[in-house]
Formats: structure tokens, C-alpha cells, sequence
């Protein structure tokens, strides 16, 4: 298509009076991601892992793990950009020493951590970080936890409806433009409330703003079934005990990929001998997406891992022998992440094909 000269003309003002807001692309846009610090759910996403320079959301009931995938957020951010984490603590509950065992650099040159009091003060922190170039990651936590100044400030009976809705939106909104300029990832943590006008389904906390000014939203949940499915105890002073739990994330909404997909993942809550350190079971991932992505190559009940020759039977014994070898896991979750990009990329290219033949 020719453009007109005066087309190019007036894209020539605007691009004079609002810079890089101007944009355009003839190609598929690929995106730079950092890992959620789990794989399935980097699959499960379709992208990856969280977009830099967007906003994202992470719902669900509590003791769902929000928290603490936020902190691997955290942790995957400061390794891949070598930038500050900023941490807005409405919730005023952050566990210092679970965030610090989870890999966390608390430092002060890597690590900000403030309490607001009200969602005016979260609203102007988050302003202020987004601001700058100096943070990789914000986190958000959490939007149920909000409530605003004049809410505080008057009696009980007094009306307040609607001020804090108001901050959240503005926030959000301000927060959607600072992060795209600035290359910064931001998490809004939220809550699931009962929506009392349908009996059984819970919506997220906050104002319809949260739906429209961010790419993303993952829901989490803990695993529903059998406790064989979706807990590990262990003995721990002649006593059995709870070590680790199974979550499930779902992406329930995304501008950028296919929604509705899930992960499912191992959650130890302490480490030991038989399942290794704390955090999202690493050899569990690396097994099952391993195997999806043809890494670990199976032949009925054998498994032949990467550059070995010798097949394993059963997949005990296959979970086994990688929880004995870190560096077999590691290179099958880079050759597997390899296989997730390339599966992610071929599915964009399908997407903007389809898109075009319509």
C-alpha cells in the first residue's frame, strides 16, 4: 500500500511530539520474557515467562502460593536483568527468611522493600519505582489488600464507596504507561472475593481496571484429589509431615497468547534428603516436560536420558537418578526451554498466518 505524502507528513508531527509512542511492526512482535521460575507454567503461558515492560496479575484463594511465585518472580528478575526488585507490602506480612531460602538477594542495591498505609501511598510508590530506570520488577501486594485514605480516616458508618476503586484504576492505568517506557514487569497479587450475586463463584478483588490494563492474569489454586496426589509428607522427628503441596496455575486471561492453559507443579515447603531444597520441585518439571519435548526419550517403560546410552526403567527410577545428578537436570530443562521457544515461536507464526488469510 502507498502511503499518501500527507500521511507521512502528519506520522512525521506525531512522532515529533510523542516519540516512541508512535510504534509499528511488519513482522510478528516477539516479546522479552523472564522465567516464572517454572517451567510448565512458562509452557502453559505461551510466551515463555513474564513480559518485561507489561503488568500482570496473580489471583486466588489464600495459601494458593501467590506470594511465592511472586518472590521466584523476583528471583528470575534480578538474575536476568541485574536491576532491583521494588516490593510494595500492603499485606505488611512479607516473610523475609522464606524469601531469602526461595534465592531473593535482599540486599539493599537488589532488593526494595516498603509498607504503605493506604492505596494512595501504594499508588505513589508504584509511581515513583515505575518512574525510574532502576527497577526490573515490581511487585504489587496485594490489590485485596487495598483501602484508601479517606476510608481509614472515617467512622465506621460513614460512606467511602467508590475512592478506593478510583486509586486502583488510576494506578493501574499510570503504572501499564511507566512500565512499557521504563522495560519494567510489574504483578498486581490479588484475592479471590465471593461474588454474592451468583452463589459459588468468586471474583477477583479490585475494579474492572485490572482486567483491561494488564496482559495477563494467572490463577492459582491449590491441587484438588487425593492426598496421594497432592501432598508429600515425609518423617521429620519420628513424626509424618507436610513437606510439599501441588498448585495449579491457570492462565484465565492473556492479549498475547491462547488463554485457558494450566500448570501443575511441586511445591516443598522445606528441603531434604530424598527431595532436595525448597521451592518448585525442579526433577518433577524436568521430567515432565523433558518427556513432552522429546528430550527424554522413552520406549515403553524406559528412559534414556540426554547423551546417555544406558535406558532406565520405571519412572521411580528415572526421578531417582536426576535428583542425584543437578547438571542432568539442568540440561534438560535448558534443551527443553530450547523446545518450549521453538514450539512458542511456530505457534506465533500460525497465529499472524491465520490472522492473515482472513
Amino acid at each position: 500500500m502507498t502511503v499518501p505524502p500527507s500521511m507521512a507528513k502528519f506520522r512525521e508531527q506525531l512522532g515529533n511530539r510523542y516519540g516512541s509512542r508512535l510504534s509499528r511492526s511488519d513482522k510478528p512482535v516477539t516479546y522479552e520474557v523472564i522465567s516464572t521460575g517454572s517451567l510448565t507454567l512458562d509452557l502453559a503461558m505461551r510466551t515463555g515467562g513474564w513480559i518485561r515492560g507489561r503488568t500482570h496479575e496473580i489471583v486466588g484463594q489464600p495459601g494458593a502460593a501467590k506470594t511465592t511465585l511472586s518472590i521466584l518472580a523476583a528471583v528470575e528478575h534480578q538474575k536476568a536483568t541485574g536491576k532491583a526488585v521494588g516490593w510494595i507490602d500492603m499485606e505488611q506480612s512479607f516473610d523475609w527468611a522464606w524469601a531469602e531460602a526461595l534465592g531473593l538477594d535482599t540486599s539493599e542495591d537488589a532488593f526494595t522493600h516498603i509498607y504503605p498505609d493506604d492505596s494512595e501511598d501504594v499508588s505513589d510508590m508504584n509511581k515513583l519505582m515505575a518512574q525510574t530506570s532502576l527497577y526490573g520488577l515490581i511487585v504489587v501486594d496485594s490489590i485485596g489488600g487495598m483501602e484508601s485514605k479517606k476510608a481509614f480516616e472515617k467512622d465506621a458508618e460513614e460512606v467511602t464507596m467508590g475512592r478506593n476503586a478510583q486509586v486502583i484504576t488510576r494506578m493501574v492505568k499510570q503504572a501499564a504507561s511507566l512500565a512499557r517506557s521504563n522495560k519494567i514487569t510489574v504483578i498486581y497479587v490479588n484475592q479471590l472475593r465471593a461474588n454474592l450475586a451468583y452463589a459459588g463463584q468468586d471474583n477477583p478483588a479490585g475494579p474492572k481496571a485490572l482486567q483491561y490494563n494488564t496482559t495477563m492474569s494467572i490463577r492459582m489454586a491449590r491441587k484438588s484429589g487425593a492426598a496421594s496426589d497432592t501432598l508429600i509428607k515425609t518423617k521429620v522427628d519420628g513424626e509424618d509431615e507436610e513437606i510439599a503441596k501441588r498448585f495449579v496455575a491457570k492462565v484465565t486471561r492473556s492479549r498475547v497468547s491462547p488463554q485457558g492453559r494450566q500448570a501443575e507443579f511441586w511445591l516443598f515447603n522445606q528441603p531434604t534428603e530424598e527431595y532436595g531444597p525448597i521451592g518448585i520441585d525442579r526433577v518433577d518439571e524436568a521430567v515432565n516436560i523433558g518427556l513432552r519435548m522429546g528430550v527424554i526419550k522413552q520406549a515403553g517403560a524406559f528412559y534414556t536420558l540426554p547423551g546417555q546410552d544406558k535406558a532406565i526403567q520405571g519412572r521411580a527410577k528415572l526421578v531417582a537418578a536426576l535428583r542425584s545428578d543437578p547438571a542432568a537436570v539442568v540440561n534438560i530443562r535448558e534443551q527443553a526451554l530450547k523446545g518450549v521457544a521453538h514450539e512458542i515461536e511456530a505457534e506465533t507464526e500460525t497465529t499472524f498466518e491465520e490472522a492473515g488469510d482472513e
